[in-house]
């Protein structure tokens, strides 16, 4: 609000009066602290998501090389003409330990003596680093060979 006033010298001078409500030309500081503290808390959330995909991303490439070792080991063993029935291990590269393990399948009925064939389950277990633990993964498939004549 502005109000006139009369000098001594005769000229009008101009007095800006204050009213009740004055204009903010700016933040006060517990509003930046505020405002800082909800930014922070978000970067905080996203950091922990980012954590927690990165983590996840670490773990599944872990178990896709291990799953593949595996299908290579069994590969290896499944292309073999003969073999003696017995287990097998081996390590591929120094982190991944692998057990094989052979077991024939017995038939309850009569008909697995007049069969001329030999059914083996080849159970393969691989053993590969997670963090600070040891995972597993498991592959089981079946084996059908002739028998040999005796």
């Amino acid at each position: 609000m502005k109000t006139k006033r009369k000098t001594e010298s005769g000229k009008m001078k101009f007095k800006i009066q204050h009213s009740k409500f004055k204009t903010q030309l700016g933040f006060t500081l517990l509003e930046v602290v505020i405002a800082m503290a909800i930014v922070g808390l978000g970067v905080v959330a996203l950091m922990e998501i980012f954590s927690m995909g990165l983590r996840l991303t670490t773990a599944s490439a872990a178990r896709t090389e291990a799953v593949a070792y595996s299908r290579q080991v069994m590969d290896e063993f499944l292309v073999r003409q003969m073999f003696d029935g017995r287990a097998d291990a081996g390590s591929i590269g120094k982190t991944h330990r692998w057990q094989l393990d052979v077991q024939p399948l017995r038939d309850s009925t009569d008909l697995g003596a007049t069969m001329r064939w030999d059914i083996n389950r080849i159970t393969l277990r691989m053993r590969y680093p997670d963090g600070e633990r040891d995972k597993l993964v498991e592959m089981q498939t079946l084996r059908i060979q002739k028998r040999k004549n005796k």
